[in-house]
């Protein structure tokens, strides 16, 4: 028996909007979904539907061994979903701001002490995986295409194959709880096939890894198609937790998603994650030196990784694209299979922000 809520707003469109980049805890919710359960606001729209238990044990497993070490990596872009800058959460090689903003800052390198052109946001352990619709940034004056398979794709051809069969499942849930999004998304998708998750309405899957996201709105993918998110409990790391629920604030409501578990939301409603708590005593020690004291600071080291498939906006502008007229060359081993020493500095210099290399200099004389 599927349970049908109907919630109303707590906070008006002015009010929620102010706290782009805030954190919303459990107290703040009215009502924790646990169950199977479709959420509807009171003017009729859909807010999210809950299954339990629906991605069979084989598919997470797999799932989980492909995207465990990606969904790990650290980025510096993942704006308001990231928080308000907050110094302990920034990259080691940020000295003082410069035209600071709410989720974003210039900076002068703590480790170089010249200005750096970037601008950097909280780091966060989250990775972007299948296919994405912006050039590379290393190719921008390169003539980069506008669409491109992404480096975990290009560089783990098959972790991306083993975990094709879990996708397809997440694909069946969403055809089968949306199905008017799912009609749109996969026409839309079907028209870039070259750029597409294979039997599926997704081209792109986000990954993250014990990451509880600040307030914010999906950007980015298609407006008439519908979020699809999975939860992972990694069982080789020992740090269980309650909580991380996925929460819509303005509207009071948060669900459960745990391993097995599918979750369609609206991702363009305001929507993040509560607080994660222990799920037993010293389970914060019991990372022992498997995780790094920032990592335990921050509560990076939960064993929650969560899964994200969605269809990139913009992808449709490469139908038909000449892949050929574009220098969007990927490294090819030399002989023997390995990669001559010049060829991986020119590929870090040109991937890795110059203040890391600049640190890993000074420390180490790598790159000397």
């Amino acid at each position: 028996m599927v349970k049908k809520l109907v919630v109303s707003k707590i906070m008006s469109d002015a009010e929620i909007a102010k706290c782009e980049g805030d954190h919303f805890d459990e107290n703040h919710y009215k009502v924790i979904v646990n169950e199977d359960a479709d959420v509807y606001t009171d003017e009729g729209k859909l807010l999210l539907k809950l299954r339990k238990n629906v991605i069979p044990k084989k598919l997470t497993d797999q799932a989980l061994k492909s995207y465990r070490s990606a969904a790990k990596v650290k980025r510096d872009n993942r704006g308001a979903s990231a928080g308000n800058l907050d110094r302990k959460k920034l990259p080691t090689y940020v000295g003082d701001y410069i035209n600071k903003k709410k989720f974003r800052t210039g900076f002068v390198s703590s480790f170089s002490g010249k200005t750096s052109k970037q601008m950097v946001g909280n780091l966060a352990p989250s990775n972007i995986i299948g296919y994405y619709d912006k050039i590379d940034r290393n190719l921008l004056k390169k003539g980069g295409a506008p669409c491109r398979l992404t480096a975990f794709n290009r560089d783990h051809p098959e972790l991306w194959e083993q975990s094709t069969d879990f996708l397809k499942a997440v694909d069946q849930q969403f055809k089968k709880l949306v199905p008017s999004s799912h009609e749109k998304q996969l026409r839309r998708c079907q028209a870039v096939p070259e750029f597409a998750i294979k039997d599926t309405a997704f081209s792109t899957v986000t990954v993250n890894y014990s990451w509880r996201t600040a307030l914010h709105k999906d950007a980015g993918d298609y407006n008439d198609g519908f979020g699809n998110l999975m939860v992972i409990e990694d069982t080789e790391n020992p740090n269980k937790y309650k909580g991380a629920y996925t929460g819509f604030p303005q509207y009071g409501v948060a669900a459960n998603v745990r391993t097995g578990d599918f979750l369609a939301m609206d991702v363009h409603e305001w929507h993040a994650n509560t607080e994660f708590k222990p799920d037993r005593e010293g389970s914060d020690q019991a990372a022992g030196g498997k995780f790094k004291k920032k990592d335990i600071d921050n509560k990076w080291h939960y064993n929650r990784l969560s899964v994200v498939c969605y269809l990139r906006d913009k992808m449709v502008r490469c139908k038909n694209l000449n892949m050929k007229l574009y220098n969007n060359k990927s490294y090819e081993p030399q002989s023997g299979g390995d990669y001559k020493i010049k060829d991986i500095k020119e590929e870090i210099y040109k991937n890795l922000p110059l203040e890391w290399i600049d640190h890993m200099n000074l420390k180490y004389g790598l790159f000397n």
